[in-house]
């Protein structure tokens, strides 16, 4: 089985970004293996900043990958369709983003540690700490498996059980992303 190369929450890891300090509080994900569709949908865009230094770092990886003609990871070289937008939720509060990609084949998938099982449903490692939710999938010992002929949704949310002594580190980019728009 696949281990997780890109990590579906860190939004610099779909332009490349090792180290990616820029993440979503929640992320939906829908795949629908009839269409070969992806649809990321990260919500309230934050990092973890504990020093100046920090908020440089995060402020640059943001005006990088916000650009609309930034370079996606090589693990999507062979997807035909690659879209990115970023928005303010509808209570105009948090920064999100929406990704909506096109794959060719089921091995595609591997990019986000998705494989066929010996089964012949799609699957993928459980991982606790990121609090992987879904109605459509069925979660085994240790993996998730999802039917490979119909559309499916899970949702991501790794900050759930943050460490108290980090919560005061978490901000929201909102305020980043509206001085890089304008």
């Amino acid at each position: 089985m696949e281990l997780t190369k890109i990590l579906f929450f860190l939004i610099g890891t779909f332009f490349g970004v090792e180290q990616s300090r820029v993440l979503s509080e929640k992320t939906t994900i829908t795949i629908n293996p009839e269409e070969k569709t992806i649809v990321v949908v990260q919500e309230n865009i934050v990092s973890l900043i504990q020093n100046a230094n920090d908020s440089l770092k995060v402020y640059a990886e943001l005006k990088v990958i916000v650009q609309p003609k930034h370079q996606w990871s090589t693990e999507f070289k062979d997807y035909t369709k690659k879209e990115k937008c970023f928005f303010i939720s509808d209570d105009g509060k948090t920064l999100n983003s929406k990704i909506n990609l096109t794959y060719k084949t089921s091995t595609d998938l591997k990019a986000f540690g998705i494989d066929i099982n010996k089964d012949g449903a799609l699957s993928m490692i459980d991982t606790p700490k990121l609090n992987i939710n879904s109605t459509d999938g069925k979660l085994g010992e240790r993996y998730w498996n999802f039917d490979a002929d119909k559309p499916f949704t899970f949702t991501i949310e790794p900050l759930t059980d943050i460490p108290e002594e980090y919560k005061a580190y978490k901000k929201s980019l909102l305020p980043v992303w509206k001085t890089i728009k304008h």
